[in-house]
């Protein structure tokens, strides 16, 4: 982390306009020596970036905004000790550190009837499947994230498909240590058909969501995705992106989606507002799942 935050340094110095900055292997280096150290957390982050310079032709805001969070990680990790224990454990987990699960699991957790909302299915820099599944209590309001890893290569294992969205169960989670508690863990995973009327607990406007995204960054500034549920979005076309509008009239960028998905986000609409589930990364919104007529879509 130490060479990190010198290389980091060096970078500014250089200034990121130089011709290196873009080339592949000069983030590739650096990242090789951090998953040599297991600081997976901030590896991936190098990896992306380097990535990020081949795709985005305006590169270089996204460049200053990715340097600067590494800058503030860095600096943060030599002064781990100083912070307090929930904080501590948000960095570690940013850095690369794992928590054991069977001791998480020992923990009584929080009960509630826990409906799953959305799934996200992607490969990550290490080649894995990683499966999110982001559950609401509808008791407590509580966001909770179930995390599945899977290598595609590995024989007889593969990702947990036992609580697919729209379905719900009684059940306890138990959150992994944290200012601004998401991951956890469910004692039980074999969930039922879910039958709504309504879908609690959602933002009403997206500045109320903005807010509340805000809130979650104030404590926990490595959150890289945000589940934020809002209702009376209508979708509509901006030049020529899907985007979605509350009753404000204030508007949402969305990620692109898949034909069938956004045929589904369409049809679920059909031009009046619903209810809009899906992860925010500070920049783009990607919608998972759309309620509606007593009726939980998956996108």
């Amino acid at each position: 982390m130490q060479a990190l935050a010198q290389w980091l340094r060096d970078l500014v110095r250089g200034g990121i306009g130089a011709e290196d900055v873009r080339r592949p292997e000069t983030w590739e280096a650096i990242a090789e020596r951090l998953w040599d150290a297991q600081a997976q957390g901030v590896a991936r982050q190098l990896t992306a970036i380097g990535g990020m310079l081949q795709r985005e032709p305006d590169w270089s805001p996204r460049l200053l905004e990715a340097i600067s969070r590494l800058h503030l990680l860095v600096e943060s990790y030599a002064r781990l000790d100083e912070l307090p224990p929930d904080q501590q454990a948000d960095l570690r987990t940013a850095v690369g550190f794992t928590e054991k699960q069977a001791n998480l699991l020992q923990q009584n957790g929080t009960h509630d009837l826990w409906l799953a909302l959305g799934r996200r299915t992607e490969l990550n820099e290490e080649r894995l499947s990683v499966q999110r599944t982001w559950l609401l209590g509808l008791q407590t309001g509580k966001m909770a994230l179930l995390l599945d890893y899977a290598h595609p290569a590995a024989f007889g294992k593969s990702l947990d498909r036992s609580f697919p969205p729209a379905t719900w169960l009684q059940t306890a989670c138990v959150y992994f240590p944290s200012a601004y508690p998401l991951r956890a863990l469910a004692k039980n995973r074999q969930s039922v058909a879910a039958t709504l009327t309504d879908l609690p607990h959602a933002h009403l406007t997206l500045r109320a969501a903005f807010a509340a995204y805000a809130d979650a960054l104030s404590v926990n500034p490595w959150l890289e995705r945000f589940p934020m549920l809002v209702s009376h979005l209508v979708p509509f076309y901006e030049n020529g992106a899907l985007a979605l509008a509350d009753s404000n009239g204030d508007a949402l960028s969305t990620a692109p989606l898949e034909p069938m998905s956004l045929a589904r986000l369409l049809a679920v609409s059909g031009g009046a507002p619903i209810t809009v589930f899906g992860e925010y990364d500070g920049r783009i919104f990607l919608p998972l799942s759309a309620f509606a007529k007593e009726r939980l879509v998956p996108l």
